[in-house]
């Protein structure tokens, strides 16, 4: 059984699958331990056994109520009627004096892609939130993943009540927490870094699974507890049954032993944060800088997540920079750039999540990041949550987060134009400067709003008139909605290659309309006009008539010039054509499929 309370997340998991990981996140921060059940519809059978298992297991339910309405059981409930397992979940809960957390979900909220139920479906769903929202306590519409990440902390009161009636843990507590202590002091004290109270350096699994039986016979708190884990502990104890004042002391018996592991560090600020709030947690951790020599990376890491924004996330690389074999910090940045933290993500948030989040996949493999924490367990949950956000990421390709901007350069009886495109659809604004001549110019705006962003939408078609022909660079580098520059990135493209290209597929669009018949004075004109409008990519045109032989050939003269059909457009061909064969033979050496062209009379 978790040392920790449990909590069951109850949300539809086509919906809201990454919010109750962010949930689960949270509540993991707060010292509670997220369980819930995945539930997509595919299933077979009925699942209420097993969610009424799972849930009696449980101190208490925080539901995410969406939109959604999700799977259903294979018939009606006896008690609540025709309910989804989602509903079922909070109803059954709340039956068995289990109590229950709601968070509303407002339609704005962003939630995950999925196909859209059938409209009994939505009705049902309509009804379910509707009843909930009499109950008006209950109801806190959130729109926001930042404003469910606070409605969770809100919520933290009454999960501490909770802790209350844990003391019934305490026997399985006591002996699983020394077993990890003693177990991370082993590898510490093995490696020989960080000064101990006690040289544990040759301790054996055998000598750390005697104390393990020892303690567990013991039970609940050590009376005049004298070792560090003795300490952790009771800490643990204490803090599990409510007694905040007599954990404070175990914690800062445990912590002057200046052991390298990350994970107390946080447990205690982050009880210290739920019963003190942020700035009394803040004074308390400064309690320990003259007592620590040296402090130990653990409680700068500690210390430096109580700080706010850029100022955390400076102090945090500056750690890392320092000390690049304590593998939590890469996981810690990471997170400071992630979807859970930022909400919507810019490229250059993605860009800097995956490049820590890589970091911290090789220090995990070097065997850098499990050895800093006591409870395995919890460095399990970090790695876990890394493989999900890194898979999530790679599924971005490399270019699109490398170089987000393209440029495609686009030629018209006006000359020439350059068309942007860029992957991050919240930029606000886009500069460009050609072949490294003078400043970046702004491409301006358009007189109506991004979707996206909510302001002007950024031009991304400028004309270049007197561009001539040949190769040029352009530099392009645009702001996203923090506000941060991104680039200058550079693109290069030839004249010559964009126009065959445009050409190429432009006369792949008119394939069909390559040639026309006319019936003129009494003869029979076969018209190649469209295809002397693209003359600059058409080295030879092969035709012939009644017949696929492509026999015959079109002169024409060549040019560089486009949407210039010139003086040869046609010939005269005998009045029985019933119809006309052609095919291209492009500038790079390429053919075109061959075309048939109807006669019509």
């Amino acid at each position: 059984m978790s040392p920790r309370p449990t909590i069951f997340i109850s949300a539809v998991s086509k919906e809201l699958r990454s919010a109750r990981q962010l949930v689960a996140n949270t509540l993991t921060f707060l010292g509670y331990e997220p369980v819930w059940q995945d539930i997509f519809g595919t299933e077979t059978g009925d699942l209420r056994q097993m969610l009424r298992t799972q849930i009696d297991q449980c101190k208490g339910v925080v539901q995410l109520v969406g939109q959604c309405y999700g799977a259903e059981p294979p018939v009606p409930d006896e008690e609540f009627g025709r309910v989804s397992y989602t509903q079922y979940e909070a109803l059954y809960a709340r039956k068995k004096g289990i109590k229950v957390w709601y968070l509303f979900m407002d339609k704005s909220f962003p939630i995950d892609p999925h196909e859209p139920e059938p409209e009994e479906i939505q009705h049902l769903q309509a009804s379910y939130r509707n009843i909930l929202k009499v109950d008006t306590h209950l109801f806190h519409p959130l729109a926001t993943r930042e404003a469910l990440e606070a409605g969770v902390l809100k919520l933290r009161d009454d999960l501490t009540q909770l802790r209350r009636g844990a003391k019934r843990w305490a026997w399985g507590v006591a002996a699983l927490l020394v077993f990890i202590a003693i177990l991370a002091i082993w590898l510490v004290g093995g490696q020989g870094r960080m000064a101990t109270k006690l040289d544990r350096g040759q301790e054996t699994l055998e000598k750390i699974a005697q104390r393990f039986d020892s303690l567990s016979s013991n039970g609940g708190l050590i009376q005049n507890a004298k070792t560090p884990e003795e300490h952790y502990h009771n800490a643990r104890i204490h803090e599990l049954g409510g007694n905040f004042a007599a954990a404070r002391k175990e914690y800062s018996e445990y912590l002057v032993s200046n052991l390298e592991a990350l994970d107390p560090w946080l447990s205690y600020t982050a009880m210290l944060k739920s019963a003190e709030g942020k700035a009394g947690a803040v004074e308390a951790m400064h309690y320990f800088a003259d007592k620590l020599k040296p402090p130990t990376i653990s409680y700068q890491t500690a210390l430096a997540l109580l700080d706010d924004g850029e100022k955390r996330v400076e102090k945090l690389k500056a750690l890392a920079a320092a000390n690049p074999d304590f593998g939590p910090l890469p996981w810690l940045i990471s997170q400071e750039f992630s979807e859970a933290r930022k909400g919507d993500q810019t490229l250059a948030d993605q860009r800097a999540e995956k490049e820590w989040l890589e970091k911290f996949r090789a220090a995990n493999a070097a065997g850098k990041f499990e050895k800093f924490f006591l409870d395995k367990k919890e460095a399990q949950k970090w790695i876990e949550t890394a493989q999900v956000r890194w898979a999530k990421l790679t599924s971005t390709p490399d270019r699109v987060l490398e170089n987000p901007v393209t440029v495609t350069a686009q030629q018209s009886n006006s000359g020439w134009a350059a068309i942007f495109s860029l992957t991050d659809f919240k930029a606000k604004e886009l500069f460009y400067r050609l072949d490294g001549k003078g400043e970046f110019i702004s491409t301006g705006h358009l007189p109506y709003q991004s979707p996206q962003t909510g302001l002007p939408m950024i031009n991304t078609f400028v004309p270049m008139p007197n561009l001539p022909p040949g190769e040029h660079t352009v530099e392009v580098k645009y702001t996203d909605k923090n506000g941060a520059t991104n680039g200058p990135y550079t693109l290069k493209f030839s004249t010559g290659d964009q126009q065959f290209a445009q050409a190429k597929m432009s006369l792949n669009m008119v394939s069909g309309s390559w040639l026309s018949f006319r019936d003129y004075n009494g003869k029979v004109l076969l018209y190649f006009t469209t295809l002397m409008s693209y003359r600059p990519a058409i080295k030879e045109v092969h035709y012939s008539l009644n017949s696929e032989a492509l026999d015959q050939s079109f002169k024409f003269k060549a040019t560089d010039k486009m949407l210039e059909v010139g003086d040869d457009l046609y010939l005269t061909v005998p009045g029985n054509t019933q119809y006309a064969s052609v095919q291209l033979t492009y500038k790079d050496g390429t053919k075109s499929p061959v075309q048939k062209v109807m006669r019509t009379q």
